[in-house]
């Protein structure tokens, strides 16, 4: 995948704070018959990056977009949110629970960015707001030291 000095140069970033984490996550499933009496065959794999740099969080999510695309998930493959603390030092949160304004954006697989103010973002978010990065990315510890 080529991403253009241009793209780089020219994108525009939402309007966040100094200290605001850009949070990017590229998501994969896949299912099928298989052969194996019906049951599920596939496979979901997360792939995750933190960072302060707008610019840096979509290039990685059109990378991701190339990297978790398994040719058959109709739902954008990567999107990057956006919070005023890191996430990855707050793995035991809900996202939504994290402090600050929260931007989302989606890259699909032809890298097409589709943000809130798109009329497919709300079902785009209603698919996809369930996915499990943060869960599979940062293990629950605290459980683990109690034993």
């Amino acid at each position: 995948m080529l991403i253009s000095a241009e793209f780089l140069t020219d994108y525009e970033p939402p309007g966040l704070g100094d200290d605001a984490a850009f949070f990017v996550v590229a998501r994969t499933d896949s299912f099928g018959e298989g052969g194996n009496g019906g049951g599920p065959v596939g496979w979901i794999e997360d792939r995750t990056r933190v960072t302060d740099s707008a610019v840096l969080a979509v290039t990685w999510a059109l990378l991701l977009t190339g990297v978790a695309d398994d040719g058959i998930n109709p739902l954008p493959l990567a999107r990057v949110r956006t919070f005023s603390v890191d996430p990855s030092e707050h793995g035991a949160a809900e996202l939504d629970d994290l402090p600050g304004e929260r931007v989302v954006l989606y890259v699909e697989v032809d890298g097409s960015i589709v943000s809130a103010e798109d009329d497919e973002f709300a079902e785009l978010e209603t698919h996809t707001g369930e996915w499990s990065e943060v869960v599979k990315v940062y293990g629950d510890d605290d459980e683990d030291e109690e034993d």
